[in-house]
């Protein structure tokens, strides 16, 4: 049922104890499975009982009565219990038990009658409170729905007071037994409906949670699947821009036109920027992101930091340092995450800090290795400093263009993989971040497990990309860098072409035709037609970074050309 039916529900209330009828037909679905679960303890103390009751018979009445008394508890209650039992784990019609269950419960009362009814005609009176008894068992133990167990109470009750009347109980004494009686049924009767109605109201809200949930997992689908069909669809286009702007910033403009360019890069970086954070930031509340944490030395993670933000480091004159003190100790992280968190502490100091030197050091402490980057710029004044992990969070300085995501990020990413991100900041001496992460004892990393020769000359790059705008300027930035590029729309033109290639680099898209891009990547490599290669993704569930036993980086659309670049002079040297 739809949430607004099950809100209807629970405002028109059921008093009577009936649902609507798609909503009553699973509730008496659920209830007869419970019943039949309850019914298993019940029958079996109820079996115990009549057995230690036919043993007190034989101990306490004359022989006469005692053989008439177990006759009927033992072939008559006892095997009626016993089938319930039996009956209460076979593969019945829904309905089917409950109708068996009551019928039990009715024989169990009249043989309890018959055996009163006996003792009063041998002029042996047996107390009334054994009928009492059973009629508290049908309503609380086996916990029989209201309406049939009333009925089924109220034969017994009916059939109990024609039993005293027929034995010859005087009629006083019968109105008192009969008003004590009936007084006992209707508390039993009231709490019978309260229990019902009680287990129809938790019914209702588990219903509704349930709704609730499968809503909110559909509602996450088509998060994600925007998520996802948003990060390809615009970073294409904008991939497109970037490769242009990077094509024609090489190119010989006016001085006024080179500017404008310049600026139209800067806005594009921007927005880039933007999105990137939008999406993460939704991938990490949606859970799409899951870290594969292994043991990893600082030193490949410096260095594969270094490779990425020296660049952009160097264009704005900001001196960088990195201090590896960690004393041969590993750290259990996520490469590719791990990356991500310093490269965003590093870009937010370049960006926001108006710094000259950023220090990126390395410490173990307490079973952790700690990464600390730190600058020497404006620093984070007292009331900020409360905030800055905050999504959304932003200074009030005009140039702080962001979203004020980043922090977020890195922090979200940092307890992903059981660490933490901390601040410790002095306005006059600049910020300090910290990131702490689980340590562990390295192990043996084979940095290539590709065959090549590191001495024999690259034999260029083939690029693969099936769109041809993208593929055309992508050829055209890589020739104006100085490499010899082969470009190919799809993964057969590109095998096709290695024949008798070895040691060239692979530049891909992963998403290709026919053969995607990892796949293409795996051919080449165990052809040695390759030493490594740069996947470029728009899908950003793929985190970017550098993966050295495959010798392969990751990159997001739209393509950074210092990054693209960085990684092409990494795999080039190695």
């Amino acid at each position: 049922m739809t949430i607004e039916q099950l809100r209807h529900q629970q405002a028109v209330g059921f008093r009577r104890l009936r649902f609507q009828p798609a909503l009553e037909s699973r509730y008496r679905d659920i209830r007869d499975q419970g019943i039949r679960e309850r019914a298993r303890p019940v029958s079996a103390s109820a079996l115990v009982l009549f057995l230690v009751y036919s043993l007190l018979d034989w101990a306490m009445l004359p022989d006469s009565l005692a053989r008439q008394t177990v006759f009927i508890r033992l072939l008559i209650t006892c095997p009626t219990i016993s089938l319930v039992w039996w009956l209460s784990w076979q593969p019945l019609r829904p309905g089917v038990f409950l109708r068996f269950y009551g019928l039990a419960y009715l024989v169990g009362g009249l043989s309890v009658i018959a055996i009163i009814g006996i003792a009063r005609l041998a002029e042996f009176p047996l107390p009334y409170e054994g009928i009492l008894l059973m009629l508290m068992f049908g309503y609380f133990a086996m916990g029989i729905p209201f309406r049939l167990v009333s009925t089924l109470s109220l034969i017994l009750v009916l059939t109990y007071l024609a039993m005293e009347y027929v034995t010859g109980m005087p009629l006083n004494e019968l109105a008192i037994n009969g008003f004590f009686i009936m007084t006992a049924n209707i508390i039993g009767m009231v709490g019978s409906w309260l229990s019902e109605h009680r287990q129809r109201a938790h019914f209702l809200d588990r219903q509704m949670l349930e709704a609730l949930r499968s809503q909110a997992e559909k509602e996450s689908e088509r998060k994600t699947s925007l998520i996802t069909v948003a990060s390809h669809d615009l970073r294409q286009p904008l991939n497109i821009i970037s490769l242009i702007l990077e094509n024609l910033r090489a190119d010989s403009l006016p001085a006024e036109q080179s500017a404008l360019v310049d600026r139209l890069k800067t806005s594009v970086a921007h927005f880039n920027g933007l999105l990137a954070s939008v999406l993460d930031i939704s991938r990490l509340q949606e859970g799409m992101v899951k870290p594969e944490t292994e043991p990893l030395t600082p030193a490949r993670v410096l260095e594969q930091l270094q490779q990425t933000c020296g660049e952009r480091a160097n264009n704005l004159g900001v001196e960088m340092v990195f201090r590896d003190v960690s004393d041969g100790k590993a750290v259990m992280a996520d490469p590719q995450l791990l990356h991500r968190i310093l490269q965003n502490l590093v870009f937010n100091a370049l960006d926001h800090s108006a710094a000259s030197r950023i220090e990126i050091s390395v410490g173990s402490a307490d079973g952790q290795l700690a990464f600390t980057v730190s600058d020497n710029g404006r620093g984070i004044d007292q009331a900020t400093r409360a905030r800055i992990f905050d999504p959304f969070f932003r200074t009030c300085r005009s140039d702080d263009p962001g979203l004020g995501l980043g922090l977020a990020i890195v922090r979200e990413l940092a307890e992903l993989m059981d660490g933490t991100c901390t601040l410790d900041s002095d306005t006059d001496n600049g910020a300090c971040f910290r990131v702490a992460l689980p340590a562990c004892q390295p192990h043996q990393v084979t940095e290539n497990t590709l065959s090549f020769s590191p001495d024999s000359p690259h034999q260029g790059l083939l690029v693969v990309e099936d769109h041809d705008e993208s593929r055309h300027w992508m050829q055209r930035i890589l020739s104006g860098w100085g490499y010899d590029v082969h470009a190919f729309a799809n993964a057969e033109q590109a095998l096709e072409h290695s024949e008798g290639l070895s040691n060239a680099i692979l530049v891909t898209d992963l998403h290709l035709p026919g053969e995607p891009g990892d796949q293409l990547f795996a051919t080449l490599s165990q052809r040695q037609a390759i030493s490594g290669g740069v996947m470029v993704t728009a899908d950003t569930s793929m985190a970017e970074g550098y993966n050295p036993s495959r010798r392969l980086w990751t990159l997001h659309k739209p393509l950074q050309p210092m990054r693209l670049r960085a990684a092409l002079q990494q795999l080039m040297r190695r």
